[in-house]
């Protein structure tokens, strides 16, 4: 099946750049995942991704995480087109690069940073226009693919332990100190 058979067709693309990097460098994957890491996590949670993006780059991590942490919402928001989803719409907040980490990080990335925000906070207001910014800002389809797909495993991943987390410290504060029935 062809992209265009599986896209609805207000998701069409057929003007995307072919001539940008393909892939996501390692320091692109650990900003962006450990910025999605950070809007979905809970408090005390392990999140691998920043961890590796503080050992690349400490100061970097730093911002990325303060980012992060004045950008979550409980979300998800947004509002889906026609259809069973309608039911799901939400405003919420939008969230836009802050021009110093903009500066900092570069449009490729800035562009990346607010999609992963969009996708996993606000999925019912993506839409062409969304992803023709990831074309403007120097992603080529393959790459945009790659981004959405790891940005998602990533987005549930963490919300799964993040419920995870949060049940770990409720039945660990119903019970006898020091142990609990998940010990």
């Amino acid at each position: 099946m062809s992209r265009q058979e599986i896209l609805p067709p207000e998701l069409h693309l057929p003007e995307l750049r072919s001539d940008a990097p393909p892939a996501l460098s390692k320091l692109e994957r650990r900003m962006v995942l450990a910025f999605v890491e950070r809007l979905l996590s809970a408090e005390g949670q392990p999140a691998p991704f920043f961890t590796l993006l503080r050992q690349t780059d400490a100061a970097l991590a730093a911002l990325i995480g303060a980012e992060a942490a004045s950008a979550a919402r409980p979300g998800p928001y947004g509002r889906f087109p026609p259809g069973p989803l309608r039911a799901e719409d939400l405003d919420g907040p939008p969230w836009r690069i802050p021009p110093a980490l903009c500066a900092r990080v570069g449009e490729r990335l800035s562009v990346a940073l607010e999609f992963a925000y969009l996708l996993v906070m606000h999925p019912g207001d993506l839409r062409r226009e969304s992803l023709l910014a990831l074309s403007t800002g120097g992603w080529s389809p393959e790459g945009i693919g790659a981004l959405a797909e790891q940005i998602g495993a990533v987005a549930s991943q963490t919300r799964t332990l993040a419920e995870l987390h949060t049940a770990a410290r409720s039945v660990s504060t119903r019970h006898a100190p020091g142990r609990t029935r998940l010990h």
